[in-house]
């Protein structure tokens, strides 16, 4: 797969066009406000909908809209993967499941926003096409996150909780997939404080790290606090060969994030989160295991195709089950989509790991980070039809293809 710089002078997707100024020049300005719709859209992602329901949404229907524009004036992309391939194939079967699923109306509410987010790889791929564009698409969701955790704080001050008690979130998004949402920036921001030229950049990557970590345990998420560690073991990697003092700083950063979250966190979200070597130990993972053996005594019914989509927390409910989500993504896609559906979407996850295996160590140590991050978490949580964790899978291919594309030349 060939990724190009985008130039409005030289770029090879001129090709079947005769050369006229002003008609690259056109084409170069409709490139360029779709990139920066798509990073608007990208810094929304964590926070957005929190401001108002459906925010981040219209900004993703005007960069489909304006991506559109860049297909019908170049064609056909010809950057596509095995990714993509499995993208459609994985999303295809969930949607043809509808047809039996046993509650019509949640697998066509749920088929709406599968078919949303089965296109966000393929707008991503279209705009993202270079090392300046990964960068601000990493940049635009750190960002995002550092602002979605402002909100956290401000509403812990304001003794504004979630449905939880003593549990904080943004408004809108659930308190455990917010974690995740805050811990997918961890290892993005390490890796920019480590790649951006300009010090303030790099300085405010650096100083993003603790405030999402203080949010996540705001959060009180077992799930996003451990998954959080992968990232930070991953910023401490990117400093194995840094002097002695910037190891120092290292520590006296981790040890100030330590202090601020003891002092200031809610001791209830504290003990929450380190309650997670009780909750293992005693078997239940807070009704978890309750809920993944009667979606797998579910699934044993309909091994092939499962229950359908949208179908299981009605089966649920007839065990007197009352929860429409597995709470482990695996588990999740099995029961609904069968055999057929968990295959396809590990393939999926398997294409991704090909690609990141590919690059060279300091990229894939990074990318295998965020790439943990993402599938680690799904082992508690149903992230599986969330538009964050598509945008990091599709940025996992991208990067990961630029990479190897840079050592092939």
């Amino acid at each position: 797969m060939k990724y190009t710089e985008y130039t409005s002078s030289t770029d090879n997707r001129t090709s079947g066009y005769n050369f006229n100024p002003a008609h690259v020049e056109t084409r170069s300005f409709i490139y360029k406000l779709t990139l920066y719709l798509v990073l608007i859209f990208i810094f929304l992602i964590p926070w957005g909908d929190g401001l108002w329901d459906g925010l981040a949404r219209l900004f993703g229907i005007a960069s489909f809209g304006m991506a559109g524009l860049i297909l019908i004036l170049e064609g056909t992309h010809r950057n596509y993967s095995y990714f993509h391939l499995f993208v459609l194939l994985f999303w295809g079967w969930v949607l043809l499941s509808v047809a039996w699923s046993p509650d019509f109306y949640e697998g066509k509410t749920m088929a709406s926003r599968a078919i949303q987010v089965m296109l966000l790889p393929f707008l991503f791929t279209i705009v993202i096409i270079n090392k300046k564009s990964i960068l601000q698409a990493y940049q635009s969701y750190v960002a995002g996150n550092v602002v979605g955790s402002s909100i956290i704080i401000y509403n812990f001050l304001s003794g504004i909780q979630s449905p939880y008690y003593n549990r904080y979130t943004i408004q809108n998004y659930e308190t455990d997939l917010m974690s995740i949402i805050l811990a997918l920036a961890i290892p993005m921001a390490a890796y920019l404080a480590s790649q951006l030229e300009k010090k303030w950049q790099r300085l405010f990557n650096l100083f993003a790290m603790p405030l999402i970590i203080f949010a996540i345990f705001l959060t009180g998420t077992r799930t996003g606090s451990i998954v959080a560690i992968i990232g930070i073991m991953y910023w401490l990697f990117t400093h194995r060969k840094a002097s002695l003092t910037v190891k120092l700083s290292i520590l006296g950063v981790i040890i100030v994030s330590i202090v601020t979250v003891a002092s200031f966190a809610p001791k209830a979200s504290i003990d929450r989160v380190f309650s997670a070597k009780k909750s293992l130990k005693s078997g239940n993972l807070n009704s978890r295991t309750l809920i993944w053996k009667s979606s797998l005594e579910q699934w044993k019914k309909q091994p092939i195709v499962g229950t359908g989509l949208g179908g299981l927390g009605f089966v649920l409910s007839k065990k007197h089950v009352n929860f429409n989500a597995a709470h482990n993504t695996y588990i999740h896609l099995l029961t609904e989509n069968g055999l057929i559906g968990l295959t396809l979407y590990l393939l999926l996850l398997i294409s991704v790991l090909y690609y990141i295996l590919q690059t060279p160590l300091n990229d894939k140590a990074f990318l295998l980070s965020l790439f943990m991050v993402l599938v680690v978490s799904q082992l508690t949580l149903h992230t599986q039809i969330q538009k964050e964790t598509w945008f990091a899978f599709t940025m996992l291919v991208i990067h990961a293809l630029y990479s190897r594309k840079r050592i092939n030349n």
